[in-house]
């Protein structure tokens, strides 16, 4: 019986030793792709998390898109979580004020307890699978839609583009201002700017191209 004990508890140290070794890596990772790029090298990461190990990312990920999946799975639950309340706090999402669906987007992304994510998740989203299509799985699917009514036109193509584009414009934003707070000479951008600047290029009336000047005369 002594033998099975020792033997549980050899196996728990180990599970809560794996479970610290993923977490520093997760850490590490947040930090250097933010501060140095994607393509920073694992090893270095790997270093950064106190492994000695080169291959502890491949042992724990796999690869290096399973890492940085990973890093934005351990962040995205509590920001949910949070959308998921404010959003129960509008009611009707499709009739709610451009500003307050943007803060459903921006709040818990600035709220995160972490000091790289902004600038991580601005660094990676490219190479991110495409926001889940269906409303049960995310909020943020029904957030775009209904903002894409704010957008001036009955054109769906061009709703989807600006949509898209206040997106981009919100994550790069988001992460200069994450970059400002660890700036000790300056002063972070108040989450209310970010959310007009957004509103403002969401509702901008779309300018019609010009049409080709006649040839000859």
């Amino acid at each position: 019986m002594l033998k099975n004990v020792k033997t549980r508890l050899v196996s728990l140290l180990s599970v809560t030793r794996g479970s610290r070794a993923k977490a520093e890596l997760l850490d590490a990772a947040e930090r250097l792709i933010a501060e140095h790029g994607y393509d920073v090298p694992l090893r270095e990461i790997a270093l950064a998390a106190g492994q000695r190990n080169n291959s502890a990312v491949n042992y724990h990920f796999r690869n290096r898109q399973e890492l940085v999946d990973a890093v934005v799975t351990r962040r995205l639950l509590p920001m949910e979580i949070e959308r998921e309340q404010m959003l129960g706090e509008l009611g009707d999402s499709e009739s709610a004020d451009v500003h307050a669906l943007l803060r459903v987007l921006v709040l818990p992304l600035v709220n995160v307890e972490a000091t790289h994510y902004a600038r991580f998740l601005d660094v990676v989203r490219p190479r991110l699978p495409a926001e889940p299509q269906r409303a049960g799985e995310s909020a943020w699917p029904r957030v775009l839609d209904a903002l894409s009514h704010a957008v001036p036109t009955s054109d769906r193509r061009l709703q989807h583009r600006r949509v898209s584009a206040v997106a981009t414009a919100m994550f790069a934003l988001i992460a200069e201002r994450e970059r400002q707070s660890q700036d000790a000479d300056r002063t972070p951008e108040d989450p209310e700017e970010i959310v007009g600047m957004l509103a403002a290029m969401l509702t901008a009336p779309l300018i019609a191209p010009a049409c080709p000047s006649p040839r000859g005369g």
